[in-house]
Order: C-alpha cells, then sequence, then structure tokens
C-alpha cells in the first residue's frame, strides 16, 4: 500500500477528477436540454406551417430538424459515456518520460478521456497509443507507436487502483501490469447473467490482440477460459475508437440469441453503443426463406448426441474441407456442361447464342456462374443504345434469359445430384420440406453459386466468434457476405461435429486471406481444480492454468437424482454463490430433468429459444452453454465414451467458474 502522503495526494487527484466529471455531465445536460427544446420549438413550427410552405422550405426545415437531433443523440451518447466514467473514474496509471522530453509524464488511465477546463488530460482513454504501455511493459523501457512514429522512453512508476465513485478503495504500486492478487480478486468474483469487460485487467497477449492492424484478418485459437471472446469485444471498442466509426460499422456473428445477450453489457460498460449482430442461422433464414425451412444446429448436434451414428459420420465430412472441393469442382462443371446458350432479341437488335456462349465458356470462364451471367448483362447492354433510366430494369431481364439458359436450375436438384455422384446418402430432410442443418451452408453455396452473393460493404469490420461451430462452406460464406477485415475467434477442443487440429488451424488461416493466427493457451475462468479435471477429460496437452484455488471437483455416482441435485445447490448457496447451472447433453434430457425434479428450488428451463439468461438455479442443456459462464456447474450426465460425449461435457465443464459437481446417471 502507498505511504500515507502519496496517498493523500491520490485522494486529492480523485477529487478533482470527479469534481471534473460533475461539471461535464452538468455541461451536457444542460446542452441536452436545450437541443430537446429546439427540436420541440422546429418540429412544432413545421407542423404549424405545414401548408404555407413550398416544398423546398419545407425540406430545408426538415433538414435542421433532423441535424439537430443528430447533434442531440451525439450529446446523449456523451452522457451516457461520461456517466459511466462516474462510476469508475481510472484503474490505472504509469509514469512515463520519452527520451526526448526532461520530466516523467502521469497517465491515469480509465474507460474514456477526460480533461479540465484548462485542456489537462486528466484520464486517457485505455485505447490512446501510450496506454499500451500499461498493459505491455514492466518498469523500465518501453515504447509505444503512436500516429507520429515509435515513442521510446522508461516508465518509473506503474499504479493500480480500484475506484467507486468518489471513493478510492485501494491504490498501490506494481511493477507488473496486472498484480496477481488484482486478478485473483476479479476471478473471485460472483458471476452475473452478463458478460463483464475486462479492461482493467487485460494481459500483455489479450492486449497485443486488441491492438492488431485494423486492415488484416486475425484467427484466434483460444483454449476455453482465455478470454477471447471479451478480448473481442474489447477490440471492437478499440476499432471504433481508433477509426471514429459507428457501431452501425461493425457486426458480429455469434452461435446464438443467448449469447448475444449474454455479451449485450460489455460495449456499454465501455462506454461504447453496441454493434448489430447476427447469426449464421439467422444469414440462412434470410437467405432461403422463399425456398425451403432447415432444422437448427442444436437440433442437429442433440440427434448426434442421442446415438445416430451413421448421420454423425456424414456432418463431420460435410462440414470439412474435401467436401467443399468436391462441390466447387462439381458445380464448375456442371454448369458449364448445363448451359445453351441461345439467342436473345432486345427490339431490333439481336444477341446471337454463339456470342453468348464464347462469353460464358471462354471469355469468362475463370468466374463463378454468377459474375459471368453479370458480365454478360454488361457486355449485352453495352451493344445496345440504351437511356440510362433503363438500363437498370433491362439488365434484371436480360439475366433472368440468361438464368433460364441453364438446363438445371433447382438449387435442391443441383444439390442431390452432387451427393448421388460422390456416393453420399440422398437423405436431406429432417422432416416435410424441413432441411437437415448439415445441408444448408452447402444449398447456400450453390445458390450464390448461381445467383451471387449479396455482400455488406458497408460493414467495415466482422466478429465470428465460436469459430468451430462453423462448416468451412459456412465460413467461406460468411466472408463472402462481409469482404471486410475479419477477427475470427474459437476453440477447436470446443468442436463436437468433427475433430479438428492445428493444422486446420494454419489451412483456414490461409483460406481467410492469409489471417494472422494467434493462439491463446493460458485460461483464467476456472479455479485450479476445475480447470485440470476439464483437461484430462479430452487430454489437452500445453495449457497454462491462472493458479487460483477452489474445492475439489465432486464427482457422484447417482443414486437419488433429486436428493443430490438438492443438496449440491444448497451446499452451493451456502457459499455465496447465485449462479448455478444444471446441465445435460441435450435439451431432451434438460427437460426430462425439468419435469421429473419439479421441486428442485426455483429452477428455470432455458431452451435454445431463450433470448435472455435467468438469473438464479438454471437447467440447460450443452448445445447453448458454449461461451456462458457460471458460479456452479452441475452436470448430470451419463459416463462419456467417444469424442463427441467427450468434447460436449468439455464444454459443459469449463463453464464452471468456482465449483463443478459431475453427476453419472445410469
Amino acid at each position: 500500500m502507498l505511504e500515507k502522503d502519496e496517498l493523500d495526494k491520490e485522494k486529492l487527484y480523485l477529487q478533482n477528477v470527479s469534481n471534473a466529471l460533475k461539471n461535464k455531465l452538468d455541461f451536457l445536460n444542460k446542452t441536452y436540454q436545450n437541443y430537446s427544446e429546439r427540436t420541440h420549438e422546429l418540429s412544432k413550427f413545421i407542423a404549424d406551417n405545414f401548408y404555407d410552405m413550398d416544398a423546398q422550405e419545407a425540406a430545408v426545415q426538415r433538414n435542421l430538424l433532423d441535424n439537430l437531433n443528430l447533434e442531440k443523440e451525439g450529446v446523449g451518447q456523451a452522457i451516457f459515456k461520461t456517466s459511466k466514467q462516474s462510476e469508475r473514474a481510472y484503474f490505472g496509471r504509469v509514469d512515463f518520460k520519452a527520451d526526448n522530453d526532461v520530466s516523467y509524464q502521469s497517465c491515469y488511465i480509465g474507460i474514456s478521456y477526460l480533461e479540465n477546463i484548462n485542456g489537462f488530460p486528466y484520464v486517457l482513454d485505455w485505447r490512446a497509443p501510450i496506454s499500451s504501455i500499461y498493459y505491455d511493459y514492466e518498469l523500465g523501457q518501453a515504447e509505444y507507436l503512436a500516429p507520429d512514429g515509435l515513442i521510446k522512453g522508461n516508465i518509473n512508476l506503474k499504479r493500480q487502483y480500484k475506484v467507486e465513485g468518489e471513493k478510492l478503495v485501494y491504490a498501490f504500486d506494481s511493477s507488473l501490469t496486472i498484480n496477481d492478487e488484482i486478478l485473483q480478486n476479479t476471478l473471485g468474483q460472483n458471476s452475473s447473467s452478463k458478460m463483464k469487460q475486462i479492461v482493467s485487467t487485460i494481459q500483455k497477449e489479450q492486449n497485443q490482440i486488441i491492438r492488431s492492424s485494423d486492415f488484416e484478418n486475425i484467427l484466434v485459437q483460444g483454449i476455453a477460459g482465455s478470454g477471447k471472446t471479451s478480448i473481442a469485444l474489447h477490440r471492437v471498442a478499440y476499432l471504433l475508437y481508433k477509426n471514429k466509426i459507428s457501431s452501425k460499422d461493425i457486426v458480429i456473428v455469434s452461435p446464438s440469441p443467448l449469447f448475444s445477450d449474454y455479451i449485450s453489457d460489455v460495449l456499454p460498460e465501455l462506454g461504447e453503443q453496441n454493434v448489430q449482430s447476427t447469426t449464421f442461422e439467422e444469414i440462412a433464414k434470410e437467405k432461403l426463406k422463399s425456398i425451403i425451412n432447415f432444422e437448427s444446429r442444436t437440433d442437429m448436434i442433440e440427434d448426434l448426441l442421442l446415438g445416430n451414428v451413421e448421420r454423425a459420420k456424414e456432418v463431420s465430412y460435410k462440414e470439412g474441407q474435401e467436401f467443399f472441393e468436391s462441390l466447387k469442382t462439381f458445380l464448375n462443371n456442371v454448369t458449364s456442361l448445363s448451359f445453351e446458350a441461345k439467342d436473345i432479341n432486345l427490339g431490333d437488335k439481336k444477341i446471337k447464342a454463339d456470342v453468348i456462349n464464347n462469353l460464358y465458356n471462354e471469355r469468362y470462364k475463370s468466374k463463378v456462374p454468377s459474375i459471368r451471367i453479370e458480365w454478360i448483362a454488361d457486355y449485352i447492354i453495352d451493344q445496345i443504345e440504351l437511356e440510362q433510366k433503363n438500363v437498370e430494369a433491362l439488365s434484371t431481364r436480360i439475366k433472368k434469359v440468361l438464368l433460364g439458359m441453364f438446363k438445371i436450375t433447382n438449387i435442391t436438384e443441383i444439390y442431390l445430384t452432387f451427393l448421388n455422384a460422390i456416393g453420399m446418402s440422398l437423405n436431406i430432410f429432417a422432416g416435410k420440406n424441413v432441411l437437415h442443418f448439415e445441408d444448408v451452408a452447402p444449398i447456400l453455396y450453390i445458390k450464390d453459386f448461381l445467383l451471387g452473393t449479396a455482400q455488406f460493404k458497408e460493414v467495415k469490420f466482422a466478429l465470428i466468434d465460436e469459430m468451430q461451430d462453423y462448416s468451412e462452406i459456412a465460413l467461406s460464406l460468411i466472408s463472402k457476405r462481409f469482404p471486410c477485415p475479419k477477427t475470427i475467434l474459437g476453440d477447436i477442443y470446443q468442436s463436437v461435429e468433427r475433430i479438428l487440429n492445428h493444422q486446420y488451424l494454419e489451412i483456414l488461416a490461409k483460406e481467410l486471406n492469409d489471417a494472422k493466427l494467434v493462439k491463446l493457451a493460458k485460461t483464467y475462468r476456472s479455479t485450479k481444480e476445475i480447470t485440470e479435471y476439464c483437461q484430462n477429460l479430452i487430454g489437452l496437452k500445453g495449457a497454462i492454468n491462472f493458479d487460483r484455488h477452489g474445492d475439489e471437483v465432486k464427482v457422484i455416482d447417482s443414486k437419488n437424482l433429486n436428493s443430490e441435485l438438492n443438496e449440491e445447490i444448497k451446499e452451493c448457496k451456502e457459499k455465496g454463490f447465485k449462479h448455478i447451472a444444471i446441465i445435460t447433453p441435450t435439451m431432451k434430457e434438460a427437460e426430462n430433468l425439468y419435469i421429473n425434479n419439479s421441486d428442485l428450488e426455483n429452477a428455470i428451463l432455458v431452451s435454445d429459444s431463450t433470448s435472455e439468461l435467468p438469473e438464479g438455479t438454471i437447467i440447460l442443456p450443452s448445445t447453448i452453454c458454449k461461451g456462458l459462464e457460471f458460479d456452479c456447474v452441475i452436470s448430470v450426465r451419463k459416463q462419456p465414451i467417444n469424442y463427441l460425449q467427450k468434447n460436449t461435457e468439455y464444454i459443459t465443464a469449463t463453464r464452471a467458474l468456482h465449483r463443478l459437481c459431475v453427476i453419472n446417471i445410469k
């Protein structure tokens, strides 16, 4: 701890910062009120004088109102950010002297920048270039990349704080960025129904991912509990800050709506608005809505876990690289062979079949059919004189005519022909007009191959989480949809459909435009007892476990499940734990447990249709628990035998922060 004189100085500094935050918040609130009054008055003026204004004047007034509302929204965001900062003004300090300076600069670091009325920087944003040295260096020589170039210098003090409003809870010096005691305390806290921001405990290897180059693809392999999802969200906050872009410019592709809700507090806690999010299933529904329905990935995994061995083999193959390459080869051949060019008559203009055939099979043969059709349509339009206003309508008409020149245009029929050609089962339906999930991505790929991909070029950065849950084809489809720099995260040890290894990561990185591959081998989530149990489940070697100890993992061969569950829940609550998850392998087993153990105290059943994680004791299947965290996990399952079952149990067990109980049932 600090000496009294130094502690008094720190308390005085915090008081000055708190006063500055109050003044800023007061000014912003008054400004917001002013904007509210002005927008109200202008809205009333437009309504009262609507019939007396001509079209030009009305447009001018509406434009003024739109600009006022935008400025008002900006002030509202500043109020939100300043309010967040008032709860925790800063968390760290680093005293740094650049080689060309004569004195040290004390840099206090928080979630946002703050200055006093004279422009003196009280607090620096954690994303500012100089703030990186707080995470990356111990005392002594350090450097950071500023807009003007590399700045080298020396650190002679690093200090950590816990600030709650105007109260300084503690402050102490440390040569390391994050003292283990602070990290122990943070990791030892109870979980919540939302993921927490980790800005004050970011580790060096995590910081390097967060601050990676804007314009490169990054592939992150992180073992369970390594913080990869949290790192990705902090990277989003960093990109928003550095590039001065809107949250509308970034998209997150996440495993499920439930997971999207779980991570929804992280960016707001960092003073940023949430970005748009979607799932692969939502993308597929949008693209196939007029063609076919399909089962969920959860239903597919349920079927595999319930022992459908033949389907498990097919799913594993269909999600791999060999299947994808075979599909691409087939499509290249079949679309060339099945295209029969015909004359196109446009008024007094005729484009002969041999010209179209030459364009399709010779000049443009290196392109996919959708591009060939697009370019042939452009070529035809160039051959005729046409008013500009009619170009788009004619182009659409020509493309429809060209698509009609394929012998086979039914996407499902093309896919079945392909499966037959490679000797696979033609049973692609789970029910009437309900496609198996593993066949969704191939069907979508064929559709895009023929008709083209709708690209969201307005999206500047994309984050794809749980990459091991996506097939090779699905990842390709997502990449084409968002042709921007991406951060792709996942854990090959949490794959349940197929066996993945580090060679897979290297191949995937190359396919993603030579993405930078980063591996996180240190886990922070669970106690050492839990992580060692989990790693032994799947024979995971080389992981580094943070040295936080807790109860030994309890393994019970069940005799009276209801009694054992109630006893374990009681023990968890007596220890002060609030978030308890009873996890079964499948949804069917979760439903049966919920129905047959109705006296479980206030337990809530969570399914894949649940959009918000409830508080307290919950029952849920392993198929939707990925990425979530709980104080205590009670795993109710049969003894795992095969790869699929062991990895499923690994996913379940690694959800536990402080306590894990495994109940084996017959």
